[in-house]
């Protein structure tokens, strides 16, 4: 029989919180196997008791959530043309109910969380942004910490922008700026130009819209793969130039976005990971 919940969802579907886990299972004992973030499209795909199997629209991932992180709509966000939006661009800006941070925020939200922009053009110099969420809640956000109607940046400002989230704590299935993983970093920078990567590592190395390059052939804003074999791959990570890359990880008891050496013990080959593999987007806009 047809869930009465299943069966009168809207038919536009977002993540409501910060940043939510999806979960292999549906319990909370159940490995992570990744993160949907606020305002982030979701399809909706089953339910047990108070826990909703999602796929989220960006990447085909799928992974258990709990019910409460859920927003529906009957129309979708932000897609009329003619509204202004503001994309958070730090690694977590506040969210207030009114003009003032005495009172404390009401909401956290990580990267790229989107809302719509409410206030009148010619208030555009103002400090604070009047702003809807995707739930229809309004507040205030502050000018500094968002870019209104952003565009897709290129590759050098892409490789520039990385830089921003050095020091943040390695995350297992991490994909916010809250935390990330490996694959995770690297597939959101590449969302920055407007590239889609796979979730995973080992469909990353493997994506079509990547060419295979010698590691000598490395460039700023390529990806260095590590492994065990071709077929094994465990990390990913983004080059920088000067042999220096920039990564999520837990190796050599650094578990945080750090830069490496391609030159160093653990990332040279003769380490735990014994194969590299470098590739290239096979289309790239210049800056």
């Amino acid at each position: 029989m047809t869930s009465l919940f299943l069966a009168f969802l809207p038919l536009f579907y977002y993540i409501n919180s910060p940043v939510i886990e999806m979960r292999e299972q549906p319990n909370q004992e159940s490995e992570i196997v990744s993160q949907a973030y606020f305002a982030e499209g979701i399809k909706v795909l089953e339910e047990a008791h108070d826990w909703i199997k999602i796929e989220t629209t960006v990447d085909h991932y799928k992974g258990w959530i709990k019910k409460g992180s859920l927003c529906q709509r009957q129309d979708s966000f932000l897609s009329n043309s003619s509204t202004t939006f503001a994309k958070v661009n730090r690694c977590a800006a506040h969210l207030y109910s009114v003009q003032d941070t005495v009172y404390g925020p009401i909401l956290t939200l990580p990267f790229e969380s989107k809302l719509e922009v409410l206030e009148p053009k010619e208030e555009s110099n103002s400090r604070w942004i009047k702003v809807s969420l995707v739930d229809g809640r309004e507040g205030y956000i502050q000018r500094g910490d968002v870019a209104v109607n952003p565009t897709f940046v290129g590759r050098e400002q892409m490789c520039n922008l990385s830089l921003q989230f050095l020091g943040l704590p390695y995350t297992w299935g991490g994909r916010s700026s809250f935390g990330y993983d490996c694959s995770g970093f690297v597939q959101m920078l590449y969302r920055q130009m407007g590239i889609y990567l796979p979730r995973d590592t080992k469909d990353q190395i493997n994506w079509k819209g990547l060419t295979a390059i010698s590691v000598e052939e490395l460039s700023p804003g390529d990806l260095i793969f590590f492994g065990l074999a071709e077929d094994k791959i465990r990390h990913v990570g983004l080059y920088l130039g000067n042999n220096q890359f920039i990564h999520a990880t837990v190796a050599e008891n650094l578990p945080y976005i750090r830069i490496s050496k391609l030159s160093d013990p653990e990332w040279n080959g003769s380490g735990r990971f014994i194969y590299r593999a470098a590739r290239k987007l096979k289309v790239m806009s210049e800056d």
